[in-house]
């Protein structure tokens, strides 16, 4: 593959990005209409909001990358090896919250409330899309990570339509001995093998109410995987969590930390099932 030397800056590198995403930010204000029954939250500054943050994370990604002569497709012999790359599942990570984050949450009856979940999904998968035509110009336009990015922002339309998905979070955990790389706090973007992504339920608001009273509010079970990549086996994990979102408090500043803790898993106990055994772990990041 045809490579050029590494002499570009960062704002070089990061041009096709912001380039490609600048494209769907001027078509952002065809969503961005109130109804009497919803609040939309995809609003032209909204969206140029979560637009930012992609061109920003994705800058951190290109800079151990060398840029490419000519756009290119990703070669994808495996697609199943692909997909099963803690990098794609962080794809749909990231579209499945910039789907939630773009959909109303004051509906006030199902229809509008579908529509809602639906333009925050098209608006999500559109930054995606931006995403992966920069890619092309670096390690290559991934179908199948768009794929995924797919059932990220469908995860987030089905919460819509199906009330216990709601209470069965995406959400993800970071081990410490990632920051201690040398790319410093920005290996906890790209350091796949130190992360582990999670299905989070919570449990309280999914029994009967006859008997939900006996589950804590604030633990959530969790199952979880930690993909290593270049052959490894994974890491399969299920324990108990800490949602923050459940915690007392209602200051503006708490609740909004509250709510930004309550997409991460906080460390606790898990057993840990893997090639090598099964073992139980008192503090699983």
């Amino acid at each position: 593959m045809t490579t050029i030397a590494q002499q570009s800056t960062t704002a070089e590198r990061t041009w096709p990005m912001a380039a490609a995403l600048a494209l769907f930010v001027s078509a952002s204000s065809i969503a961005s209409a109130q109804s009497a029954e919803c609040s939309s939250r995809l609003t032209a500054t909204r969206f140029a909001m979560q637009t930012a943050a992609a061109a920003a994370v994705t800058g951190i990604e290109y800079v151990d990358m060398t840029r490419q002569a000519n756009w290119h497709m990703a070669v994808e012999h495996d697609r199943s090896a692909i997909a099963a790359d803690p990098s794609s599942h962080l794809h749909a990570l990231g579209s499945y919250r910039m789907a939630r984050s773009l959909t109303a949450s004051d509906c006030t009856s199902a229809q509008a409330l579908h529509r809602a979940a639906w333009k925050g999904a098209a608006a999500s998968l559109a930054i995606g899309a931006a995403k992966e035509v920069s890619d092309g110009w670096y390690n290559g336009f991934s179908p199948t990570d768009l794929a995924i990015d797919a059932v990220g922002a469908g995860y987030a339309v089905a919460q819509a339509y199906v009330p216990a998905l709601r209470h069965v979070t995406p959400i993800l955990s970071v081990a410490p001995r990632a920051l201690t790389t040398a790319n410093g706090p920005t290996a906890a973007l790209t350091d796949y093998a130190n992360q582990t992504l999670w299905l989070s339920a919570n449990v309280r608001e999914l029994l009967p109410v006859s008997i939900a009273n006996v589950w804590p509010a604030a633990v959530r079970v969790s199952v979880g995987r930690r993909a290593y990549g270049h052959g490894a086996p994974s890491d399969f994990v299920i324990g108990m969590d800490l949602d923050a979102a459940q915690l007392p408090g209602s200051n503006p500043t708490w609740m909004r930390m509250k709510q930004m803790l309550h997409a991460v898993r906080l460390p606790g106990p898990a057993l840990v099932v893997s090639a090598n055994g099964t073992r139980m772990v008192g503090l699983y990041w």
